[in-house]
């Protein structure tokens, strides 16, 4: 099932399916460690506020992405 980020639930594996943004905004997300075909793990639950995420395939630290950016960021899971 392919939903964007903001509708995604909290707490389970998703991955990263595709980025529907501009040059800029995707440039900004590869420079925080979110790329397509990564596993991450939304940490929130849904709201309008940023979208708590933590990029499983890095092992990176949490990260906030803002909501706006967050609806460009579609996700699969099981």
């Amino acid at each position: 099932m392919i939903i964007d980020l903001t509708n995604a639930p909290s707490n389970k594996n998703l991955r990263v399916v595709s980025i529907n943004a501009g040059t800029t905004a995707k440039q900004r997300l590869i420079s925080l460690g979110i790329h397509v075909g990564d596993e991450i793990v939304k940490l929130n639950e849904n709201g309008r506020g940023p979208v708590l995420v933590k990029n499983v395939t890095l092992n990176s630290s949490k990260i906030a992405i803002g909501y706006g950016l967050a609806m460009k960021i579609f996700v699969d899971y099981e």
